[in-house]
């Protein structure tokens, strides 16, 4: 095993090495979320979305923790609701046509976002009365660690660094 790393004056292994960049990556990741979601709370403001058939309230452009029913996080003309049938559904204004659905059912579903340092990140749908009703599979990129599930002006649905529908 060669020595490639230096820690202070001490050369450090290759194990010893992996494990160091874990635990940064670990808590660059924890940092990351806490900062993600109090930047979330304190930018995004409640807001009906514009151009839609019903009145959705729109928390931001991303999540990093619970979408609840009739939410929605919305960037420009496009948007991603928790339905209130437990199907998560992205859209496109003003025509409101659906793009990508979770295929989910369960009444007053809401949507979990879990940044899984150890896997993939994921979005879970959980329903109160059913449990968890589905799980949306998203990725990290090396050495980079997801914070959230977003959508952006092109109307692309993210789950970390993995494109899950786009309009």
């Amino acid at each position: 095993m060669g020595v490639n790393l230096r820690l202070g004056n001490r050369a450090v292994s290759r194990k010893e090495e992996s494990v160091h960049k874990r635990r940064l990556f670990v808590a660059l990741g924890v940092a990351g979320v806490v900062g993600a979601a109090a930047l979330t709370s304190a930018t995004a403001q409640a807001s009906p979305l514009q151009g839609s058939t019903r009145a959705r309230t729109c928390v931001g452009s991303s999540f990093a923790a619970t979408l609840g029913t009739d939410q929605s996080i919305c960037n420009g003309n496009h948007y991603v609701t928790m339905q209130t049938n437990g199907d998560l559904v992205l859209r496109e204004s003003p025509s409101d046509r659906a793009c990508y659905a979770s295929g989910t059912r369960g009444a007053n579903a809401a949507a979990t976002f879990n940044q899984n340092i150890v896997g993939t990140p994921y979005v879970d749908i959980v329903s109160p009365s059913q449990g968890r009703i589905g799980r949306i599979m998203g990725a990290h990129r090396t050495p980079h660690l997801a914070t959230n599930a977003s959508v952006n002006s092109k109307g692309e649905f993210w789950i970390g660094y993995k494109k899950i529908g786009y309009c």
